[in-house]
């Protein structure tokens, strides 16, 4: 029997044994059904997804505004919907009264959309930036826009473009609350991220802004390798894209990463099975009893 016949028998037998399990037990193999939870399957540029989680339209501490609920690209794997919510909450308990615009992650089954080249396999999210008044005081997002800021926080308005809030002059980027999302999103031991890309302008003034907050070293120095102004794309200095790292569950099924292999993620693409990598845990391991305390 030639080799293509044999893979098609081989996939016939694994989806009848599947099938007479039943939904109770788990089923292994690429693009099979496992145990029920999201997979991410493909890449972010070429992919889908299975099961997703569905981003809440509202949220403690987040919103998702009008513009993006129409378009229905509320879907992603449950890592990144769950740290989504858990750094919205912890951004709002800081300063209550935060709340997070969450635009974009993918299509129920992911795919290919007009509207980005990515967002594919639910492995990527787009965060409208936090903004304050001229005295300092959070704003809500805005429903229908997306502002671009400069590298003093300011906002201005692009060639060809226009915004529907007629006060939009009046907002300022709040360096301190968006800092304190990418933080809360980096020390997240569920996800490990690829990106988070942002104009470099904003890039600096974020990593000044840590530096200044006294903020642990390590951290400034993570975010400084994840946050990147893209080559390929706008310089988004109008939302954050964030990008995670396939589940370490869901590259047996499919899952496949595109671009960079960061240092610091290279040993966790050696193992299998559930997610075990805590940022926080390894850099203080790292550091050295000093940080720990006596045990």
């Amino acid at each position: 029997m030639s080799s293509k016949p044999r893979a098609v028998l081989a996939g016939l037998q694994a989806a009848l044994l599947c099938s007479s399990l039943g939904l109770s037990l788990s089923c292994a193999g690429e693009n099979l059904w496992t145990d029920l939870t999201s997979i991410s399957s493909g890449k972010t540029n070429r992919g889908r997804t299975r099961r997703p989680a569905k981003m809440p339209l509202k949220g403690e501490g987040y919103v998702v505004p009008e513009r993006w609920r129409e378009r229905g690209f509320q879907y992603g794997v449950d890592e990144l919907v769950a740290a989504v919510e858990r750094a919205a909450r912890l951004v709002n308990d800081a300063v209550p009264g935060s709340t997070l615009g969450v635009a974009d992650l993918s299509a129920m089954h992911g795919g290919r959309s007009r509207w980005h080249a990515s967002h594919q396999s639910g492995r990527d999210v787009d965060l409208i930036f936090y903004t304050t008044n001229e005295d300092g005081e959070p704003l809500a997002p805005l429903g229908d826009d997306m502002l671009h800021f400069d590298g003093d926080g300011e906002p201005y308005l692009p060639r060809r473009e226009e915004y529907n809030d007629e006060k939009w002059e009046e907002r300022r980027f709040d360096t301190a609350r968006n800092w304190l999302l990418i933080e809360s999103l980096l020390s997240d031991p569920s996800v490990r991220l690829q990106w988070v890309f942002v104009s470099n302008q904003l890039r600096e003034r974020l990593l000044n802004h840590a530096r200044a907050s006294g903020r642990p070293q390590w951290m400034i120095d993570y975010a400084a390798v994840v946050m990147n102004q893209p080559g390929d794309a706008p310089p988004h200095d109008d939302h954050f894209h964030v990008r995670m790292y396939c589940p370490r569950s869901d590259r047996f099924y499919g899952c496949r990463e595109r671009g960079v292999v960061w240092r610091h993620e290279k040993k966790s693409f050696k193992y299998g099975g559930p997610e075990r990598y805590d940022p926080v845990l390894w850099h203080l391991v790292a550091a050295g009893p000093a940080l720990i305390g006596p045990p």
